[in-house]
This record gives structure tokens, C-alpha cells and sequence, in this order.
């Protein structure tokens, strides 16, 4: 009987592994080669200890991968050896491959986008305010109500801070909405921990995490934490500047049929309660 499917895939991954590291570019990986008496170095590409130390796994480990023995190997190591080789986009998407993964996203993906069925529904909920997010908590939607309850401020930053929790930590009126900020903003850390499982190694979830540890201390406390928390409804307070204080409940679908991980978020007020009138004034006083 002849080699079984996954052993010619470890095989493969072993011998495109080998390839890759002898035509790397030390320089491109990061490696000094000036410091040679000669000026160069005795090998072409790179060692396999030093493919090794800029992916931050063991050399026997690594060694046995090229071997193509039978070792697990996570996403996040498969990311940390394609940045040491300085894979490009197809040469990476072929070592996910062989290494039974899905090809990882890069930096070229289209940003998600939300067609006019989603922006008409999320429409129709006016009075009540709604919006759609990505897994990285980005707004890339929202209808006249939610402008109104957050006073405009959504597309009043750049669009790449049209984010939930750049605007919690680092929006001062966004902020102000709050009464319960600290206990919010704390919670939807936790959620986008959660999200981390399915997103790391993207680059707009790397850059979201990036800004907001370099603009809020506290958020960076928060997120080495490491605290995970999971969505449920609930309600939450807001004391706005035009109708006073309001108790909503919210809730979240996710968008069915994409495969960006949208989802809408909505708060809403019961039929005949207080909540309900004061929404319909906000939204019939919003010039924005």
C-alpha cells in the first residue's frame, strides 16, 4: 500500500518548506549579513535554526516539519513561519494549504461591505436605533435613529476609527453617553478577546488592537487581561443631551449568507413605554 493522503501532504509541506528557506532573503527576514569577515555568508537562504527563532518555535520542532513527520501545527505558527520566509500571497495561501488550513486572509481583502437590502431593513427600524458591525466591532452601517442616539459622532471621525471601541476609549462625547461606561467598555473587550479566535492574524483586527493599545492605557490593561466574554441581550443605559436618560434593550443577528461575520445590532424600546416616545422625539429632532 502506498503512502496515504496525509503523508503526501507532510511531504509536500516539507519539501516547499525546504525550498522556500533556501531562496529566502535574509535580509528581507530580518537577518544581519554584514558581519562576516568576508562579507557574506556560506549558505544560500536561510538556516533552519534561524527560520526557527523568527517564527518562535524550537528547532526540533521545526526540523521535524520539514521532515514532514506528524505535528500539529497551529494558524499562528503557519503565520510566523510564512512572515520568516517572506512568503508572498499565493506562496502563503499554498502553505495553509498543505498544512490542511484554509488560505489566510491578507491585507488585500475588500473591506466588508453591506449591500442596500441590509441598509434598507436596518431603515425600517427607525425609531429604533441600528448598525452593522464587523468581527472587529467596525461600523460599516447605520441608520438615522443610532446617528441621533450617538449625536452624530460615527461619521464624524475618519472612517478608519468608525470602530465601537474606538469610540468608547477614545471619544469623549461618545463616551459621556454612558452612565455605565466602565462596566460597557470592559464587556466589549472581552467580546472582541472572543473574537480574536477567528480573527487573529487579519490585519485590520492586528490594526484595530494596535490603535486602541497605543490610545488608551486602559484598554491595554483590559486586553492583556485576557478575559473572554459572550454576547447575550441585555439593556443599556444612556443619558443623552436632548431627551434625557434612556433604558434599551439590544439585541444582534448575524447576517446570514455573508461570510465577513456582519451582524446588526439594534436597541429598541417596548411598545407604549416612556423609551419609545423619547426615541421617536430624538429621532424627529435629528438635522444631521
Amino acid at each position: 500500500m502506498g503512502p496515504s493522503k496525509d503523508e503526501l501532504s507532510r511531504k509536500e509541506l516539507g519539501d516547499f518548506l525546504r525550498s522556500r528557506r533556501r531562496k529566502a532573503d535574509p535580509e528581507k527576514s530580518g537577518i544581519q549579513v554584514s558581519g562576516s569577515a568576508s562579507g557574506r555568508r556560506r549558505i544560500q537562504g536561510l538556516r533552519r535554526e534561524e527560520v526557527a527563532q523568527l517564527s518562535g518555535v524550537s528547532l526540533t520542532w521545526y526540523t521535524w516539519l520539514e521532515q514532514g513527520r506528524n505535528i500539529n501545527v497551529s494558524r499562528q505558527v503557519l503565520n510566523g513561519i510564512a512572515r520568516a520566509l517572506a512568503l508572498d500571497a499565493p506562496e502563503r495561501d499554498h502553505l495553509f494549504r498543505l498544512a490542511g488550513e484554509a488560505p489566510q486572509t491578507t491585507s488585500m481583502d475588500p473591506a466588508p461591505t453591506v449591500g442596500p437590502d441590509i441598509q434598507a431593513f436596518i431603515d425600517l427600524l427607525n425609531p429604533n436605533p441600528a448598525y452593522v458591525i464587523t468581527r472587529c466591532f467596525d461600523i460599516v452601517a447605520w441608520n438615522r435613529a443610532e446617528a441621533a442616539l450617538m449625536d452624530g459622532v460615527v461619521a464624524q471621525v475618519p472612517e478608519r476609527h468608525r470602530n465601537v471601541l474606538w469610540l468608547m476609549f477614545n471619544v469623549p462625547r461618545a463616551r459621556d453617553l454612558l452612565p455605565d461606561w466602565e462596566r460597557d467598555a470592559r464587556w466589549l473587550v472581552g467580546l472582541l478577546r472572543t473574537e480574536s479566535a477567528h480573527e487573529l492574524g487579519r490585519p485590520r483586527f492586528i490594526e484595530v488592537v494596535n490603535d486602541l493599545k497605543k490610545s488608551s492605557p486602559l484598554f491595554h490593561e483590559w486586553w492583556t487581561s485576557h478575559d473572554v466574554e459572550q454576547f447575550t441581550s441585555s439593556v443599556r443605559r444612556f443619558q443623552h443631551p436632548v431627551v434625557g436618560p434612556l433604558s434599551l434593550n439590544y439585541v444582534k443577528f448575524a447576517v446570514e449568507g455573508d461570510t465577513t461575520g456582519l451582524s446588526i445590532v439594534t436597541h429598541f424600546a417596548f411598545p407604549g413605554s416612556q423609551e419609545e416616545k423619547r426615541l421617536g422625539d430624538l429621532a424627529a429632532s435629528w438635522r444631521g
